[in-house]
């Protein structure tokens, strides 16, 4: 950036990876979109991307706003995933996205739903036993570990690590000189290295894993992309599911009066999964290659600089939602960005949806409100969650 063009567009100094930004972060998102809807971040040497409206622009044009590229803010990690269906672009994303994703369809998402519904009433009966639970660990945690790694398929060594790397890959793509970036890099090369030396025969025969190298099989994707997809199955379909669930509980928590509403009347429990991940984006910011000078919210950016896709940002947008930092479980927040916009739009929302909606209606059948006991957040690169929720349930 030219000193001529720094003094013409809004700069932001501070690093958007700090602690303290990262675990108090919406007075930061305010002062970004506060600056304008495209901010320079002077420390990263990146733009920002702040306000609703030009975010979605923004992921609506792949053609400038490319994935090819990468989707991180390190060199080591957009190598590393170069072909990775998250760091494509069209045509070559769509045709992984049609193997990816089928597993993941609303008609077959809907098949889980009677297991879940069965694995969640018997996990809230469980916990209604005990005078205090971890939202994360007793809540959050239960459906994706109990059926989504299932589905996956890897065997027993593979599962006892997805968590760990789910988590850990995430923070690698925070930038180069980050303490947490440089450990997630190491986590994220570990769990590349099993994924690309996987057996396919030792995969759960009709398995999400599976089914990629049956389609590699059969000529529809590489060998080389059914393996880098298998990181897509593990590392999405956790963390950001988790943190949702338990984020959810604690804004309920912290606004009761939503939770009486959700009990009265379970019709609202869309709006419940959009308000939540809106208010709460458990993925904080991805970031783009622009491919092209283009010009967005009056600001210049030019060839090969990158960009910052600030979703969990753009969804406190004031200009967008009224009172936008109020939690409203009627609010029409469908438009949010928590699962992104155009074509890498989230492929497991489906899948995320009904794990929010079944543990939602198990927990609204049986309890009256939550009080929290403690919480604790620890600074992560990309995830926003709790790391730990203790809470009372008063039984309804």
């Amino acid at each position: 950036m030219d000193t001529q063009t720094l003094e013409s567009v809004p700069v932001f100094d501070r690093d958007f990876w700090s602690d303290e930004v990262i675990l108090d972060p919406y007075p930061t998102y305010r002062e970004l979109r506060d600056l304008g809807p495209v901010v320079w971040l002077a420390r990263h040497e990146a733009w920002a991307i702040t306000h609703h409206t030009e975010l979605r622009a923004a992921l609506g044009n792949p053609r400038v706003f490319s994935s090819a590229r990468g989707c991180m803010m390190n060199e080591p990690m957009n190598k590393a995933f170069a072909g990775n269906i998250l760091c494509t672009d069209d045509p070559e994303h769509l045709d992984m996205r049609k193997v990816f994703a089928l597993p993941l369809m609303p008609g077959t998402v809907r098949k889980l739903r009677e297991r879940m519904e069965e694995l969640a009433v018997a996990q809230v009966d469980l916990l209604m036993k005990r005078e205090s639970f971890d939202a994360v660990a007793d809540v959050g945690h239960y459906l994706p570990i109990n059926v989504v790694a299932e589905l996956v398929g890897l065997p027993e060594d593979g599962r006892r690590h997805m968590l760990e790397w789910a988590a850990d890959s995430f923070d690698a793509f925070g930038p180069m000189g980050n303490e947490r970036t440089l450990t997630g890099l190491q986590i994220a090369q570990e769990a590349g290295s099993y994924t690309r030396g996987i057996d396919p025969q030792k995969l759960t025969p009709g398995s999400w894993g599976a089914s990629l190298f049956e389609a590699a099989g059969r000529g529809e994707i590489s060998d080389a992309q059914a393996r880098s997809m298998m990181m897509g199955y593990v590392a999405p379909a956790l963390d950001t599911t988790i943190n949702a669930i338990s984020s959810a509980i604690w804004l309920f928590a912290k606004n009761p009066q939503q939770w009486v509403r959700l009990r009265a009347d379970r019709g609202l429990v869309t709006g419940v999964i959009n308000e939540v991940i809106r208010m709460e984006s458990p993925i904080r910011a991805f970031s783009r290659y622009v491919a092209q000078d283009h010009s967005l919210g009056g600001v210049e950016l030019k060839k090969g600089t990158r960009a910052m896709m600030l979703y969990a940002c753009a969804n406190r947008d004031e200009r967008h939602y009224p009172e936008a930092d109020r939690f409203d479980i009627t609010r029409p927040a469908r438009d949010h960005v928590a699962f992104g916009y155009g074509t890498h739009t989230c492929a497991g929302m489906h899948l995320a949806k009904l794990e929010m909606t079944v543990m939602f209606n198990a927990l609204a059948d049986r309890i009256a409100r939550f009080e929290i006991v403690e919480e604790e957040r620890r600074p992560h690169n990309t995830l926003r969650g709790l790391h730990r929720l203790i809470v009372n349930a008063i039984p309804a």
